[in-house]
């Protein structure tokens, strides 16, 4: 998987910190993506859950031999807490992926933004397809 190929990643400052079979860990820096209030955008935070999302189901993939063809079918965000500095998100799976009918597998993932004192400042819930 070519993370490199993926234009708002640099862009917004997001950066693969770890991942294994289970859980993917990303950072993305205030700087570059305040808001006009000084603080983290919305927009910046979602499309760093929503990646780490996508990067965890496509590890997981790779691994089963099952390709790297992930699409996000729908998701629930929520921001508790407005961020104010350097954000660590954490992916992890609610479940295994399970195959469907269809052919595709199904992954549900919990994804967990923290800002530097470690207060979740975005929720989000993602269902994932890894597609056969």
């Amino acid at each position: 998987m070519n993370l490199e190929a993926i234009e708002p990643l640099s862009a917004l400052g997001i950066e693969l910190v770890s991942c294994n079979s289970g859980q993917a860990v990303f950072s993305i820096p205030l700087h570059g993506n305040r808001n006009d209030k000084g603080t983290f955008f919305a927009g910046s935070q979602y499309s760093a859950v929503v990646l780490s999302g996508w990067y965890l189901c496509s590890h997981w993939a790779g691994l089963n031999d099952l390709g790297e063809k992930v699409a996000i079918k729908s998701g629930e965000v929520a921001y508790p807490k407005a961020a104010l500095g350097d954000l660590t998100v954490t992916a992890a799976f609610k479940a295994l992926p399970e195959k469907r009918p269809s052919g595709h597998w199904r992954a549900m993932v919990e994804i967990n933004a923290v800002d530097e004192l470690g207060e979740t400042v975005c929720k989000f819930i993602g269902d994932y397809r890894i597609l056969q």
